[in-house]
């Protein structure tokens, strides 16, 4: 008897093989996306270390004190942005500011550092067009005025404890404090820089979240920082991925109970829920992004008071 050669598969295996093609992708992608993201991860902590280590010389030039966040300052400090008016009045609509980021500039010689791989969309080094943080455009917004208004990266700094203000209503305007290294009773624990969406942040400290870790509070904390401006008590909202700056505040889609649950979800969608974070010490580890919106210990340097919990 004559055998006949099969020379291809029949519509039941070719769809087994298919089927098969098709679970092992389901299973693999999501590994190769977590694989993906902890190399950008890495790779925003080494930024994050080598603005630890600009950081540390900045401080030794100034003697032994930390930038400011930000100043309103004159027509020609900032050497990429000349104002066309020579506004150099000490207030919040001033058309000039120096942020952060160019202070420790001349140390760090590149601003990709402040380009997270996982983030890199939200870095602008300042705004030319005079359009402000919420989206205004009205050039004498206090606080958000005038052509230079930026600075916005992908990192915040530790706006309630490593740069205080005073009142926004009264002394802002060129009272940002700079803190001295000697004040910081707990460097190696204290935040200063954080993944963020905005150069400003700051931990829950009225508890809008849930997460406020009260036992380790002296229930000073949300009256210290909203005394600096009410506007600080939300820039919790803007760690990680969320954008309560940049969206309109609370008048944006982070308002209300709506918007902290919208800051709960977006905001840990960078690094899979762990932010990095650079200490004033210079080291930069990871946190769980719920531990470092919730825990007052990671950010307080005692100046509204004493933490005994804190170690």
């Amino acid at each position: 008897m004559k055998r006949h050669t099969r020379n291809g598969f029949t519509l039941i295996e070719l769809l087994v093989v298919i089927a098969i093609i098709a679970i092992l992708a389901a299973i693999l992608f999501p590994v190769f996306a977590q694989a993906r993201e902890k190399a950008r991860a890495a790779s925003c902590l080494s930024n994050l270390k080598q603005i630890g280590l600009a950081t540390g010389m900045y401080v030794q030039d100034y003697d032994e004190y930390f930038y400011p966040h930000r100043w309103n300052s004159g027509p020609d400090s900032n050497p990429f942005l000349q104002d066309p008016v020579g506004n150099a009045t000490i207030t919040g609509a001033a058309r000039n500011k120096t942020f952060w980021i160019s202070l420790l500039y001349p140390y760090a010689k590149n601003y990709d550092l402040w380009k997270c791989p996982s983030a890199p969309n939200v870095f602008v080094k300042w705004n030319t067009d005079g359009a402000k943080c919420g989206g205004s455009d009205n050039n004498t917004a206090v606080g958000c005025g005038g052509v230079g208004y930026g600075g916005q990266n992908s990192y915040g700094h530790n706006d309630a404890w490593m740069s205080p203000a005073g009142s926004y209503a009264t002394l802002y305007g060129g009272a940002v404090a700079v803190v001295a290294d000697a004040a910081v009773p707990r460097v190696a624990s204290t935040v200063l820089v954080v993944d963020a969406s905005y150069y400003g942040a700051v931990p829950d400290v009225c508890n809008e979240s849930g997460l406020w870790q009260a036992n380790k509070a002296n229930g000073n904390e949300c009256s210290y920082v909203t005394n600096q401006g009410a506007f600080y008590g939300h820039y919790w909202k803007n760690i990680g991925n969320a954008r309560w700056s940049w969206t309109g505040g609370e008048a944006g889609p982070y308002g209300g109970a709506a918007g902290v649950q919208k800051a709960l979800n977006d905001g840990p969608s960078r690094h899979n829920g762990i932010m990095n974070v650079q200490f004033v010490d210079g080291h930069a580890k990871a946190i769980p992004y719920k531990e470092l919106i919730g825990d007052v210990c990671l950010w307080t340097t005692d100046a509204d008071g004493p933490h005994p919990a804190c170690q």
